[in-house]
C-alpha cells in the first residue's frame, strides 16, 4: 500500500525542493538584469511561466526590478490593472522600446479571462498584472496557459502573512532596509527559499525618486 505522502507527490500536490535547479537550454531563460537575482533563480526568469512579486505597497521598486526584462522585449507588453495610468514619457526616458498596452478591468473574473487571452497571444512580449488577491486554481490555470504558449508573465500582489501554495514558478517578496530594496525568494524553480538580499534598483529610478528613497 502506498504511503499517503507518496500519493500526494504522485498527484503533484507536494512541491519538492532541490538544492540545484535542473539544466535548461539558454533560450528557456531570460536574464532578470540583476546578476544576484539570476544566480538565485538558476539563470533568470523562465519562459512559459508566471512569476509572483509581493509588495508591501505600490511603487516599492517592483517596476524598476522588472524593467530590464521589459526592456529586452521586442514586442509590446500588456499591463493589466496597473495602480495608475502608465506614464509613457517616463517609460520612454527609460528606453522602453514600445508603450505598454494598458487594460483596466474591475471585474475579477473578466480580468482573469483577459489575462488568459493575453497569455495565448503571440503579439505580446510579456504580461504584467496587478491583483489584490488571486486563488490557487486561477494561478494554476494561468501557469498552464503560460507554459502551453511559452509566454512570460508577472503577477504583482500584496504581501501575504502566510504563504499558501501557488503554482507560480518563482515567488519574490520585496521590502526596504538600509535604504536598499531587499528581495526575498519565497519559492524558486527546483530550489529552496532564500533570505532577502539587496538589489540596487536605484539606477533605474528617476533622480527625484532616488533622492526620496
Amino acid at each position: 500500500m502506498a504511503h499517503p505522502l507518496q500519493e500526494l507527490v504522485h498527484k503533484g500536490w507536494v512541491w519538492q525542493g532541490r538544492e540545484a535547479a535542473e539544466q535548461l537550454a539558454p533560450e528557456q531563460l531570460v536574464s532578470s538584469g540583476w546578476a544576484e537575482l539570476d544566480r538565485r533563480l538558476g539563470g533568470g526568469w523562465l519562459r512559459g511561466a508566471v512569476h509572483e512579486v509581493q509588495v508591501q505597497h505600490h511603487f516599492q521598486g517592483e517596476l524598476a526590478l522588472l524593467l530590464p526584462v521589459l526592456l529586452a522585449q521586442e514586442k509590446p507588453c500588456l499591463w493589466l490593472n496597473p495602480p495608475c495610468q502608465p506614464y509613457w514619457p517616463g517609460l520612454r526616458y527609460q528606453q522602453l522600446k514600445q508603450a505598454p498596452l494598458w487594460l483596466q478591468e474591475s471585474d475579477p473574473k473578466q480580468a482573469l479571462w483577459a489575462f488568459e487571452q493575453a497569455l495565448q497571444s503571440e503579439a505580446l512580449g510579456a504580461v504584467v498584472a496587478w491583483f489584490d488577491s488571486i486563488d490557487a486554481s486561477a494561478v494554476r490555470r494561468l501557469q498552464q496557459s503560460a507554459a502551453r504558449h511559452q509566454q512570460m508573465a508577472f503577477v504583482i500582489t500584496p504581501w501575504q502573512q502566510t504563504t499558501e501554495a501557488r503554482a507560480y514558478v518563482n515567488r519574490l517578496q520585496l521590502s526596504w532596509a538600509s535604504e536598499q530594496l531587499q528581495v526575498a525568494v519565497l519559492k524558486r524553480r527546483a530550489g529552496w527559499p532564500l533570505p532577502a538580499f539587496p538589489c540596487n534598483v536605484a539606477r533605474h529610478l528617476p533622480e527625484r525618486r532616488r533622492l526620496s528613497a
